[in-house]
């Protein structure tokens, strides 16, 4: 079996096109059709069903392209882990995570770490969407719960408080759910702080909703609405207060992950090692 003709499979389901998956590899789309023609003629089986202009992987294509993905990682540990045999901690290290904890809590430690690792660059990705760690669109990532796939290392290294908070400038003379609140939009409705404000407090009014907790802080900040938000960053704001009782309505787990075959080279260990203590130090701050 062709590895190019794998790599061409797997492609074409992230890209969702042949055209996409030809501009992935830097070959041309004649090339890419051959290739993955090919592959389900060696495989004696449809990989894909084309729907509406897309590639949409059947049943046994999401089997077979599954375990290609396996491989791929695995090749990618390999060539990394020979690239990566490095004999000091020295290079760059890839960290993502939720940008409110890139820039809320990362970005003003930071400091401390470059100071006692001169050689090492950490690079910051603050992003909603989980970067893959196989195919080193990340070294590290912090998220707030565990992933259900994939052939990661995962570590529960601490947890996030949320409460609710209002600016001074509000009257908060009145019961929660008659005060204006902010919220996240419907696509993040299922998060835990969210379906706590709808399920406890079932305010009366949402004066506004966004997509992210920066503009939620700064949305609560200037009085348009009460908003549920993470301990450790809205306690550091002198115009709110927390209206909700002095414990968090809500936690959320802290999850490192790494890949497993890359958590040895020492720049990364050295990184994930920082981050770790860090969160410790910082428990009771995190936790609310």
């Amino acid at each position: 079996m062709n590895w190019d003709d794998l790599r061409t499979a797997l492609a074409v389901r992230r890209g969702g096109t042949l055209s996409a998956a030809a501009r992935a590899l830097g070959i041309n789309q004649t090339t890419a059709a051959r290739r993955l023609d090919r592959l389900e003629r060696e495989l004696g089986a449809r990989l894909f069903d084309r729907i509406d202009g897309r590639m949409v992987p059947t049943e046994i294509g999401r089997s077979a392209l599954d375990q290609a993905t396996i491989m791929e990682e695995a090749a990618q540990g390999v060539l990394a882990g020979a690239q990566d045999a490095d004999t000091a901690p020295a290079g760059a290290v890839r960290l993502t995570s939720l940008p409110s904890f890139v820039t809320g809590y990362l970005a003003p430690r930071l400091a401390d770490f470059a100071a006692g690792h001169p050689a090492i660059t950490v690079e910051l990705v603050g992003a909603s969407e989980n970067l893959h760690l196989g195919r080193r669109e990340a070294d590290l990532a912090v998220r707030y719960s565990r992933p259900t796939a994939g052939n990661l290392r995962a570590r529960r290294i601490g947890a996030v408080g949320y409460a609710g908070y209002a600016s001074r400038s509000l009257d908060l003379g009145r019961p929660l759910p008659s005060l204006p609140w902010v919220a996240y939009d419907e696509a993040f409705g299922e998060l835990p702080e969210q379906r706590w404000l709808d399920d406890s407090v079932r305010p009366t009014r949402i004066a506004a909703t966004a997509s992210d907790v920066p503009t939620l802080l700064a949305l609560a900040r200037h009085g348009a609405g009460a908003a549920v938000l993470p301990c450790f960053m809205a306690d550091a704001v002198p115009e709110l207060r927390r209206i909700t009782g002095p414990d968090p309505v809500c936690r959320r787990e802290i999850w490192l992950l790494s890949h497993p075959d890359l958590r040895q080279v020492r720049r990364i260990a050295a990184v994930a090692d920082w981050l770790i203590a860090s969160v410790e130090r910082d428990r009771a701050l995190l936790e609310g």
